[in-house]
């Protein structure tokens, strides 16, 4: 019987005949060998020996079954039950629910195209469901030195993006490469424009108890008001208003982009049954993105209350960049910049 982790329910999952076991101690010198045989393709500078192997395996592979949020969880990959490769889902943030994706395959796979396509879409399959039905993970991830351009297809036919490509990241012999990281959405989110049909929920997101906290203005909106108001932004070519939606089809949030006289500002708010679920970056990645493809401005700007933290992080993340402090209406605040 194969071993658990305490977080994963599960000693097997399967996609046809490829499988994910959780790491096997019998496997650990095969591993090795793959290992010592692919040092290219990896951060391992020398070559492993077998009492390295055996230390590994005993102090730090041994101890992730014992652990409940261990720092990685590692499989056996197994075609028709025969092991053909080892990977899994390392750098573990489990704060965050995110985890970069770790796979070796033995090496003569490597060389035949089918092969190497069959292998990586199937692990991937496999782990995409591991990390989202059992984990609850947000987003998976790769970081790759650009050395196998089939790495690439297989990685998109699997549904992931190119989200940051580091150039001359690393030297390989006598070569520069690139560094590459993919990634892969296990709670995408949609969006379009909004229009006057959402005037309600806009109406009932604008009068939410955090978001008058966070606003410059704090007085509860006015319904009459709103509706007037409403209805001569979302009319105005000076102002782009994003509503967002989870894989459920249920409206998570907007954002809100007002080109003044001198400059672009994005805000952005979340319905209160959906905050925590990491969406806010991605509908600011996602509305910036658009707004930068469809119009000629090439910087957007945030001001956001210097005491809302949390909300600093997320546009952080999202790719903003801190300018200066500033007072607006006489309150401390943070003014950010993204630029195309």
């Amino acid at each position: 019987m194969n071993r658990t982790y305490k977080n994963i329910n599960s000693d097997s999952f399967i996609n046809g005949i490829y499988s994910l076991v959780p790491i096997r101690d019998d496997d650990k010198y095969d591993i090795m060998n793959w290992r010592n045989n692919q040092l290219d393709l990896l951060r391992q500078e020398t070559k492993l020996s077998l009492e390295q192997q055996e230390h590994y395996f005993k102090t730090v592979v041994d101890k992730l079954f014992d652990e409940d949020e261990p720092e990685q969880l590692l499989f056996s990959f197994l075609e028709s039950n025969k092991l053909i490769g080892y990977g899994g889902l390392v750098h573990i943030d489990w704060e965050s629910k995110t985890a970069e994706i770790s796979f070796l395959t033995e090496t003569s796979r490597n060389k035949n195209f089918d092969v190497f396509i069959s292998d990586w879409v199937n692990y991937l399959t496999i782990l995409k469901k591991v990390a989202n039905d059992y984990l609850n993970f947000k987003s998976i991830y790769t970081y790759a030195f650009d050395l196998r351009p089939n790495l690439y297809v297989a990685l998109q036919a699997s549904g992931f993006t190119e989200i940051k490509r580091h150039k001359n990241h690393i030297q390989i012999e006598d070569k520069k490469v690139d560094v590459v990281i993919h990634s892969f959405d296990l709670n995408p989110i949609s969006m379009r424009v909004s229009t006057r049909i959402d005037v309600d929920l806009y109406f009932a997101w604008a009068n939410d108890e955090l978001v008058r906290q966070y606003s410059y203005q704090q007085d509860v909106i006015q319904y009459k008001n709103h509706v007037q108001w409403f209805y001569s932004k979302i009319d105005s070519p000076h102002f782009l208003f994003l509503i967002f939606f989870n894989q459920d089809k249920s409206a998570i949030g907007q954002v809100r982009i007002n080109k003044n006289e001198e400059e672009v500002i994005i805000g952005i708010s979340v319905d209160k049954n959906y905050r925590g679920f990491g969406y806010s970056f991605k509908m600011l990645r996602l509305a910036c993105q658009h707004y930068f493809k469809n119009y000629s401005n090439n910087e957007i700007f945030a001001y956001i209350k210097i005491e809302n933290k949390v909300s600093i992080a997320t546009f952080k993340k999202a790719g903003f960049l801190q300018e200066q402090f500033v007072l607006v209406n006489n309150i401390q605040s943070v003014k950010l910049k993204i630029t195309k």
